[in-house]
């Protein structure tokens, strides 16, 4: 229950609503109950007096149906008052867990498929809504009312008392039976969901390629698989609980199966009076509904607690360690000093050292895998090292506060990300107070421009789910102006222009070397030929620097620049020769 008592710890703001409404429902159940005790009095007075009047029984009919009415009309209130809670919860819980996100490292994260987390910050948060708006309402005014019963049904006659308890041990007992083996049956069940989950998301972002490879979903079978044993393990196990579960909700309202034969016994014996026993039975009655309700909330936790131990997860996930401070740096050189890190066990960068310099552009190139990347996203803290440090002017980057460390840093990576907003505040990322002008200047410097003129809406086009209506070097170029808006110290480029044709590849080289003027510049290349001016090119491989210079300087010391170069010019010949051939078609 630990981890249902956390999630209760987002509602303690709003704890006088949720008072209010456990108060409200509480009274709207016991309202509930009256009715059966005028039905007693009614029946009593048949029973007792020569004559009933009408205008009794219509008294007894009115008080029957304001009853009714009031008890609606408190649980309608009770509900509103609870819903509130709840939705002002859920939206806390879920900026608590956007938050978390952001303190997270990226490893973290990415541990999780983007399925997972849209199943547990959507899916499984609003599922805390039952416990908010519901189970602890009526939960406990359906706990605290069949209390108040049997304690009174106890006070008129113990062993009645006892016989209207008498289906509540057969119905555990069923229970216990439709939740053998549930904890692994369950956990099972949450996984086989995770997986369609995962997958439909996976599905949807691939449907391009799926097309293109004529895949439709009866033959991207790791889709449908994952749809069908879905759907046949949880059929399988309904059909399993079916039978219990009926027995379940039959015999425990049934309360008068002990408490009539019992209470005739009884009073054929002279041990129990006429009117106790009527009221007893009334009693019994309203005793059903109210267990009913509350089974239906008890059969709900064992769920809403699998539910709740996902949500804490994230929310007490490892956090990178932030500062909050305003230390700024006076300058803005960096150094690597022995610095080693590794995705889970496995190790990709070890030992690296070295220092790039405000005011010149350092240059990483390796192979794929070599640890490019990775370095460019410790500077960020996308993650933090396994041992060394990365010093800004000096300074451990961990003791600069996250907003000065990203405020110091624009970042351009290789996986692009734009939002489903206009292409002008798509730009306006970079600097959130730049004016549209600002914006526009970004743009032409960055060579995306022109085409953007050329959408259907201009600087107000829309860029679609994550940026789907536009080409992957369209993107490319609106990340880069993005990058040069925000104008900040440090310029990171993880291969930046990969998307980029040559041409304007050239453009946007020369409108970073205009202003890269007093900053540091770290670039990710895949093309050599836009790093031979770089003032220190530092060569990985397999998680380890194996040389660094300048181009001349490698070409002559470095067999693994050499022969990086090499393939570079025999893919610029390549690419002559096809654009040879197609000028001649």
């Amino acid at each position: 229950m630990e981890d249902i008592k956390k999630i209760f710890a987002f509602a303690r703001e709003y704890h006088y609503k949720l008072y209010l409404a456990i108060l409200l429902a509480t009274s709207s159940v016991l309202l509930g109950i009256v009715p059966f005790y005028l039905i007693y009095k009614i029946i009593m007075a048949f029973l007792t007096e020569s004559v009933v009047e009408t205008s009794y029984l219509f008294i007894m009919s009115a008080l029957i149906l304001i009853l009714l009415l009031a008890k609606s009309y408190l649980f309608l209130q009770a509900m509103r008052a609870s819903h509130e809670t709840a939705f002002d919860t859920l939206m806390g819980m879920r900026k608590s867990m956007a938050e978390k996100l952001i303190r997270m490292p990226m490893g973290e994260i990415k541990a999780k498929s983007s399925g997972q987390l849209k199943n547990i910050i959507v899916d499984m948060v609003e599922e805390m809504e039952l416990i908010l708006a519901h189970l602890i309402p009526e939960g406990v005014s359906y706990l605290i009312v069949p209390i108040l019963l049997i304690i009174y049904i106890f006070f008129l006659d113990w062993r009645m008392a006892l016989a209207a308890l008498g289906t509540v041990p057969i119905s555990l007992i069923i229970f216990q039976l439709m939740m053998k083996n549930s904890q692994e049956r369950l956990e099972y069940w949450f996984k086989a969901g995770e997986r369609m989950n995962s997958n439909i998301v996976e599905y949807i972002s691939g449907m391009e390629v799926i097309k293109i490879f004529n895949q439709t979903t009866r033959s991207f079978a790791k889709y449908t698989d994952s749809v069908k044993d879905y759907e046949k393990y949880t059929l399988e196990w309904y059909r399993e609980s079916w039978s219990y579960m009926a027995a379940f909700y039959v015999i425990l309202p049934a309360t008068l199966i002990f408490v009539v034969p019992l209470g005739a016994y009884l009073y054929l014996q002279g041990s129990l009076n006429l009117a106790n026993y009527i009221l007893i039975m009334m009693l019994a009655m309203g005793l059903g509904d109210p267990l009913s309700r509350l089974a239906r909330f008890i059969e709900s936790i064992t769920m809403l607690k699998r539910k709740s131990k996902a949500i804490n997860e994230v929310l007490s996930g490892p956090e990178l360690e932030l500062r909050k401070n305003e230390l700024k740096p006076a300058n803005y050189d960096i150094s690597f000093n022995n610095v080693s890190f590794a995705y889970d066990k496995e190790e990709v960068l070890t030992k690296v050292s070295f220092t790039a310099a405000q005011g010149t552009v350092t240059a990483l190139v390796g192979e794929s895998g070599s640890g490019k990347s990775t370095i460019a996203k410790l500077l960020v803290r996308f993650w933090d090292p396994k041992s060394g440090k990365i010093m800004l002017d000096g300074v451990e980057i961990k003791e600069i506060s996250f907003a000065n460390l990203m405020e110091a840093i624009s970042y351009v990576s290789q996986d692009i990300y734009l939002f489903n907003t206009t292409i002008r505040e798509n730009i306006r990322l970079g600097n959130p107070q730049a004016t549209d002008k600002e914006v526009e200047s970004a743009a032409k410097l960055a060579q995306c421009h022109n085409f953007i003129l050329e959408l259907e809406n201009g600087y107000e086009t829309m860029a679609g789910d994550a940026g789907n209506k536009l080409s992957g070097g369209q993107k490319q170029r609106i990340s880069i102006a993005r990058a040069l808006l925000k104008d900040s110290p440090i310029i990171i480029l993880d291969e930046a222009t990969a998307f980029t044709d040559p041409e304007n590849e050239d453009r946007i080289q020369a409108a970073l070397n205009g202003l890269i003027s007093g900053k540091t510049l770290v670039v990710i290349a895949h093309r050599l030929s836009t790093i031979t001016e770089a003032d220190n090119i530092i060569v990985m491989d397999q998680g380890q620097i194996s040389a660094q210079g300048t181009h001349d300087e490698l070409l002559v010391s470095s067999e693994i620049y050499q022969r990086l170069w090499q393939a570079h010019l025999e893919a610029m010949e390549w690419n002559i020769k096809l654009e040879e051939a197609e000028s001649y078609v």
